[in-house]
């Protein structure tokens, strides 16, 4: 465990557009929130938050039209990619 916040940004198409964000605002190892851009035009699609910090997601935050509003939110909880 680290008392730090820890950010990770991955570009795995290796196009200049990040592709995973993992942000461990808590420092305890494990992603407070991840940030998926599934198509690589560099806007995020997918987002998993958790807020309980359990390690598995508590919302689900999709935008399918790409215009940076969720049109899709599902709070029920655990998500995975």
């Amino acid at each position: 465990m680290s008392d730090f916040a820890t950010t990770a940004f991955i570009d795995a198409d290796g196009n200049g557009f990040v592709d995973t964000e993992w942000v461990d605002v808590t420092g305890d190892g494990y992603a407070d929130q991840e940030n998926y851009d599934l198509n690589g035009d560099g806007y995020t699609d997918v987002t998993y938050n958790d807020y309980n910090g359990d390690g598995y997601a508590d919302e689900a935050l999709v935008d399918l039209d790409g215009d940076g509003v969720a049109d899709y939110a599902e709070t029920a909880g655990p998500f995975s990619v």
